[in-house]
């Protein structure tokens, strides 16, 4: 059988490897209710330009099994969540490939608790799509167009800003679902906001622009008129910020800021945060300092979301930007995240100064890319790519680490390490690409 989720749902070339039959053949499968009655689904897209195609192949699926199916227009994937979850809807679905190039597309999905998808729904999913006949009995659902959900949205993401002075704020939306959102948002917040990347035309999503691409936000805060700078991706489900320094806070800064807010509030579960294993070191020992625990899961934020549901915790994300507020939203949700930096901000400085005490260890990381996920695999199951991967293990082991993956996501593999001494992190790295490079090759 074919594996078609990976961390995030799944994601390829749209129309060529994410065709329209696999899509109508998810929304056969969820459309469908056990009982006979059909199920209430809330579906949404970003703005890639294939994402109608997708969404209309879904929309024919479920409807074509007795599915009421709910289009919500072009929002970003928390809302997706969000909504599911306190209206009840029985399953949700993204059309998106998150932070990826606009020929790329993918389909996230959530159960009614607002949680992605268990892999024991995935795999019945994937039996399905690679079913030789289309074996589901076919009835008569309904389809309804309700962007009006979006408002509840935003007005729930209003009731969670805590900031008490005037500020003015950068928005990069990354000509994504961020644009739908987040102007209309900060209006409203009363906030004066400065956009950039927020005229999307179907192709410029993440092109040059967002949490991939931080030069335009640097640019912007240059300026010295804003207080701080928020870039979002095309999902918006991720943030990173740049604040009038000049400082860029990534998600281990996020989830660092965070964690102390919510302690000094009586609401940090445990006295504990979750992390992953990209998180800076530096993000450790600034935690440790403080006092504050941190369980370590593997990178995608369906794991960092099980281990705060498993332990009861309130805080954890990844360095990318992916921060969970597990007390608001059971995903992560770039809006959300650059309120609550930005509450902390404004009105929480005592807080927000302690930034300062989060020294980031230097950084390499270098991303191999192969033309399949399968190859990036094979990549690193060579003995001169494992035997390079040990020498640098053992030349690191007393100042750093290494980590060397493939992404959940892409046909990637990833190669980092964090030292003090950047030189010694540089040549470890250069290394191990070398010999992956030798063993297979790569597209880049």
């Amino acid at each position: 059988m074919a594996r078609y989720f990976g961390t995030d749902g799944i994601r390829g070339v749209a129309l060529k490897e994410l065709t329209v039959e696999t899509a109508y053949r998810i929304g056969r499968y969820i459309g469908q209710y056990p009982d006979g009655k059909g199920n209430r689904i809330l579906i949404s897209r970003d703005t890639r330009e294939s994402g109608e195609a997708l969404l209309r192949a879904l929309c024919e699926g479920i409807v074509a099994s007795g599915g009421r199916v709910y289009d919500e227009g072009i929002s970003t994937t928390p809302s997706v969540s969000y909504l599911v979850e306190t209206l009840h809807f029985d399953y949700g679905i993204m059309i998106s490939a998150s932070h990826n190039p606009y020929a790329d597309n993918g389909i996230k999905l959530f159960e009614s608790s607002g949680e992605k998808l268990s892999e024991q729904i995935e795999e019945k999913i994937e039996d399905y799509i690679d079913s030789p006949s289309d074996y589901l009995p076919k009835k008569e659902g309904q389809y309804l167009f309700s962007p009006s959900l979006k408002q509840r949205y935003v007005d729930w993401l209003i009731s969670k800003y805590e900031g008490k002075t005037p500020v003015k704020v950068v928005l990069d939306c990354a000509n994504g679902s961020a644009s739908y959102v987040a102007p209309e948002l900060f209006a409203r917040l009363g906030i004066e906001a400065k956009l950039l990347s927020c005229a999307p035309d179907g192709r410029n999503i993440n092109a040059g622009c967002g949490s991939t691409h931080l030069d335009n936000l640097s640019k912007a805060m240059e300026s010295g008129e804003f207080d701080i700078g928020f870039a979002f991706d095309g999902d918006a489900d991720r943030c990173l910020a740049i604040d009038r320094s000049g400082r860029v806070i990534d998600g281990d800064a996020a989830i660092f800021l965070g964690a102390l807010s919510l302690r000094g509030k009586g609401l940090l579960s445990q006295g504990k945060v979750v992390i992953t294993v990209m998180s800076n070191f530096g993000l450790r020992k600034a935690l440790q300092e403080e006092g504050i625990g941190y369980e370590i899961v593997s990178v995608g934020d369906k794991y960092v979301q099980a281990k705060l549901k498993e332990d009861g915790l309130s805080i954890g994300g990844e360095q990318s930007g992916h921060v969970i507020f597990a007390s608001d939203l059971n995903t992560g949700d770039g809006l959300l995240t650059a309120l609550r930096i930005l509450g902390i901000y404004a009105s929480e400085k005592s807080v927000y100064a302690k930034l300062s005490d989060l020294k980031v260890y230097p950084q390499t990381l270098v991303n191999i890319r192969f033309n399949s996920r399968k190859e990036a695999l094979d990549a690193l199951n060579s003995d001169q790519v494992k035997e390079q991967i040990r020498s640098a293990e053992s030349a690191l082991s007393s100042s750093g680490r290494l980590l060397v993956r493939t992404s959940g996501t892409e046909p990637l593999v990833r190669v980092m390490a964090e030292c003090l001494d950047e030189e010694l992190c540089q040549r470890q790295v250069n290394g191990i690409v070398a010999k992956i490079k030798e063993s297979k090759e790569c597209v880049e």
